[in-house]
């Protein structure tokens, strides 16, 4: 089951949600020294929303932290849904990836989103992905501007 945590809950937790989202951050953020901190008002401000998922063993166990975000393409029209960090404890079990999905899948439609996308270079989330018929096919392609070119 996946919850979603109001921004004071998300804040209370931030201790807990920040190490996860440190090591599952999106390969578009860069290494500025502040991005924690702005990852953390944009939670507050509601320009992200933080999920936790939780399995039912003996009393609930959290099982992942999920961080989304609407981004628009004024080009196309198209408000997109955005798995900004997915971070799991050990291996979730099937029903709640599906689950986890059905609750975004509620949550975009209700704000008006066309898709749910998202960022991974992890060989299990991607077959996860897969298993729930989602699109895996496409790349992500990026160049940091401080590179020296080949």
């Amino acid at each position: 089951m996946l919850v979603k945590l109001l921004p004071d809950q998300a804040s209370r937790y931030w201790g807990d949600i920040k190490g996860a989202v440190e090591v599952s951050l999106p390969p578009v953020v860069g290494m500025q020294p502040d991005r924690m901190s702005n990852i953390l008002t944009a939670i507050l401000t509601g320009g992200i929303t933080v999920w936790i998922s939780v399995e039912k063993a003996e009393g609930n166990v959290i099982t992942g932290i999920v961080l989304t975000k609407f981004l628009y393409d004024d080009a196309s029209g198209t408000k997109s849904l955005l798995l900004y960090c997915v971070y799991g404890y050990g291996v979730g079990k099937m029903e709640s990836w599906k689950s986890g999905l059905e609750t975004l899948k509620t949550f975009a439609t209700s704000e008006g989103c066309h898709r749910i996308i998202g960022y991974t270079d992890v060989p299990s989330i991607i077959k996860c992905a897969e298993m729930l018929g989602m699109e895996t096919r496409y790349r992500f392609l990026s160049y940091d501007l401080n590179a020296v070119l080949i």
